[in-house]
């Protein structure tokens, strides 16, 4: 068996396995559609564990490092979506829900019809709305590029520098980015779980990359931080308020912004 053939063979039972939760229970689907429709479900938590960290006290040499590790944390995540976007440009990868519908293959150098994959659907929500539009025959831009999750890439980084800034709340995070954000994107069918975990390798690289390099430059970086946010505590409040809104997206705002200049450029060309 070839590591591709075994990774799909794990992605399959890991997605079966985690769909038998879904379509049982009202209930249940409401609560797992709550961490995919609702930001401050999915990474509210993670931002109050963001603000945690950045406001423990614990000795001034020890708050300039937690507050330098955050704020590259942060700077970290405007890097990690268009890594991920580049990894996963032009790649065929659809999401699971996508293959319950019948569809067609190579086999032996013939097109050949497929089975269709066994999902169960939420009864509610964002996927029981788009599984419904496939059905119908409308298929979402991004259902055929799920590979590598750019969820898990940014609230990964996230939740680990988190984790380098202050350990309790990191774990926190750590745990709920797993239980809250990534499991149940594989439970209800939107990623393998090889693109989570891919996903979640690229924003921890991202991320290293970045707090490795600013450790070079800790001892003037770090004390004129603390003192410009403890001048600016209003203003750093605010600022950070902002930031957190929109990782909650995640970054979508800037996303938008992107295409809309991308559009008034060549409007103008």
């Amino acid at each position: 068996m070839s590591v591709v053939s075994l990774f799909g063979s794990v992605d399959q039972a890991v997605f079966l396995a985690a769909n038998q939760l879904v379509g049982r229970s009202w209930l249940v689907d409401s609560l797992l559609s709550l961490s995919l429709d609702n930001p401050v479900v999915k990474a509210g938590p993670i931002a109050a564990c963001f603000l945690f960290a950045w406001n423990r006290t614990g000795g001034t040499r020890l708050l300039e490092v937690r507050r330098r590790v955050l704020l590259v944390t942060l700077v970290s995540l405007f890097l990690v979506a268009p890594a991920v976007k580049l990894l996963s440009e032009g790649r065929l990868a659809p999401r699971p829900f996508v293959l319950a519908l019948p569809g067609y293959g190579l086999s032996d150098g013939q097109l050949a019809r497929s089975a269709p994959l066994d999902v169960r659907v939420p009864q509610t929500g964002e996927m029981a709305a788009r599984a419904e539009a496939l059905r119908q025959g409308t298929v979402a831009s991004n259902d055929f590029d799920a590979f590598p999750s750019d969820h898990a890439a940014f609230y990964f980084a996230m939740a680990l520098g988190i984790f380098l800034a202050c350990r309790s709340a990191g774990l926190v995070a750590l745990l709920w980015a797993a239980m809250i954000v990534f499991a149940v994107r594989i439970a209800v069918g939107m990623h393998w779980l090889s693109d989570i975990v891919v996903g979640a390798a690229i924003g921890g690289l991202v991320l290293g990359v970045l707090q490795l390099a600013a450790v070079r430059f800790r001892q003037r970086f770090d004390p004129w931080l603390l003192r410009l946010t403890e001048r600016y505590k209003g203003l750093t409040a605010a600022v950070l308020f902002l930031l957190l809104i929109e990782t909650t997206g995640p970054l979508k705002t800037v996303e938008r912004l992107r295409d809309l200049a991308g559009s008034i450029v060549g409007d103008e060309t």
